[in-house]
C-alpha cells in the first residue's frame, strides 16, 4: 500500500471515529444542536492532527537522546 492510500485510510478511521464521539457527545450533553455536533466533529478531528506529522526521521530524532542515554548509563 503507497503513501497515498495509507494517508487516505488513516483519515477515513479518524473521520468515522470522530462522528461517533460527536454522537455520543450529543447523547451525553444536554446540548443537542447540529452546531455543537459540528463543534465536537472539529475538536476529535483535530486532535488527530499530530498523526499525520509523524514521519519515521522525526521519531529517529526525539528518541535519539534516549538511546545515547542507554549507551552512557551501560558503560
Amino acid at each position: 500500500m503507497n503513501k497515498t492510500s495509507q494517508n487516505i485510510v488513516a483519515i477515513a478511521f479518524i473521520f468515522a471515529g470522530a462522528l461517533i464521539a460527536s454522537a455520543l457527545m450529543l447523547k451525553v450533553t444536554p446540548n443537542d444542536s447540529w452546531l455543537a455536533f459540528a463543534g465536537w466533529v472539529i475538536f476529535y478531528s483535530s486532535i488527530q492532527v499530530p498523526f499525520f506529522l509523524y514521519t519515521q526521521k522525526s521519531q529517529e530524532s526525539c528518541t535519539a537522546w534516549l538511546s545515547r542515554l542507554m549507551r552512557k548509563e551501560t558503560r
